[in-house]
């Protein structure tokens, strides 16, 4: 295999070595290794000193725990350079997880110096690992330089990269990137479902429809619909739904003998967003006869759609219900969505109770925010319910 060379771009100013002595002096606590190079620092021997009496205080005084310095993949590395101690691929793999862990910029930067003048010739398995450093750090320009000159890529290398692409919002360079993996893995079966659902997802952003179906034709293609993967799943249905392509949408759904609330839930969305307010209810009643769990983006969806269905509250009521018997009452946003709701039809002793739970949690902005638009609506707000963030009604408030 030839050896990986890569040309780092210069290291920023906020990147600038500094030793940390303080750090040095307890590597030997922090580091263990399996290597055979191991460290022990000698302690000075405990000399004999007199007895003194320690007084303890009677009341007990709350200080502040005393922050434990650590050791940073930079320190580490320095030290070894002091030291001479020589660098192996289990080392660096352990530095790059740590780098990895705490997103440590500086760490990624100087520990990927630090493998290129070393001896170490790095496998695959291990250049992922450092590509998922960088990724995690969000240098994906050094992540993009070294996956374009690595000898040797497997399904996790790309895989890596395109997900990288997807998270820094570069949606147009992780499609590219998944059409020339398909074209350059021989092995296209052993892609896993989950990065199908990633490439609809970069789809949708870039308003690629075709690619998109393409991408679903593929997913069949492979198996992965009979498979009935959740998340792939609720990805097709999301993504046809963001193209107002709801036929398409219900058709991923209906062909799911077993769909979980994933799905239900971009179902719900879909219909919510194309105005559907009546259908959107009904999917909350289908639910319920399936004994589908519903979570919270459901329920404020459906209590939006509560609030424009004519029907005096009583849809509204019944969720509400819903809510307080499966425990999600407490939850800010499903109150805010209540008193939106009670307050569109009048509600106000209604609101009123979902309001003072609202005020026990401290949740008072967007509570007054409401009280103000029930107000501009035409609802008379009765001076209890203003009582309760402790408003009163004066000139300017009437004005509204």
């Amino acid at each position: 295999m030839r050896a990986l060379e890569l040309v780092l771009p210069p290291s920023p100013a906020s990147l600038v070595p500094s030793f940390n002595h303080s750090a040095a002096q307890i590597v030997g606590n922090d580091v263990r290794t399996n290597f055979d190079v191991q460290l022990f620092l000698r302690r000075p021997k405990h000399q004999i000193s007199e007895p003194v009496v320690v007084i303890q205080p009677q009341i007990q005084i709350d200080r502040a725990p005393k922050s434990n310095p650590r050791c940073s993949t930079s320190d580490i590395l320095r030290l070894m350079d002091s030291l001479s101690l020589p660098g192996n691929e289990d080392l660096y793999s352990c530095l790059a997880k740590e780098s990895t862990t705490e997103c440590d910029q500086r760490g990624a930067y100087d520990l990927q110096v630090h493998i290129m003048n070393s001896s170490v010739r790095p496998r695959t398995t291990f250049l992922n690992r450092l590509l998922l450093m960088h990724v995690s750090c969000g240098r994906l320009d050094i992540t993009r330089q070294m996956f374009d000159k690595m000898p040797q890529r497997d399904f996790h290398s790309w895989a890596i990269v395109i997900l990288g692409c997807i998270e820094m919002g570069d949606y147009q360079d992780a499609v590219f990137l998944f059409v020339s993996m398909l074209k350059n893995q021989n092995r296209v079966s052993k892609i896993p479902p989950w990065i199908m659902g990633c490439v609809l997802k970069a789809c949708g952003m870039i308003r690629d429809l075709d690619l998109g179906k393409q991408v679903h034709g593929l997913c069949q293609k492979l198996g992965f619909i009979e498979v009935e993967d959740s998340y792939l799943s609720g990805c097709l249905v999301r993504f046809y739904g963001e193209f107002r392509c709801l036929e398409d949408a219900n058709l991923v759904l209906n062909q799911l003998s077993n769909a979980n609330t994933v799905v239900w839930a971009a179902k719900v969305t879909n219909d919510y967003r194309e105005g559907r307010f009546q259908e959107v209810i009904l999917d909350f009643i289908e639910m319920g006869k399936h004994g589908i769990k519903k979570n919270v983006s459901v329920f404020s969806n459906v209590l939006k759609a509560c609030t424009w269905v004519s029907d005096g509250g009583r849809s509204g009521r019944g969720v509400h219900a819903s809510a307080i018997k499966l425990g999600f009452e407490s939850d800010c946003m499903i109150r805010c969505r209540l008193i939106e709701m009670y307050g569109k039809y009048g509600k106000v002793k209604d609101a009123e109770k979902v309001f003072k739970n609202e005020r026990s949690n401290g949740f008072y902005v967007e509570a007054i925010k409401l009280l103000y638009q029930m107000k501009a609506t035409g609802l008379q707000v009765e001076d209890t319910l203003l009582n309760e963030v402790n408003l009163k009604p004066t000139s300017r408030y009437n004005k509204l």
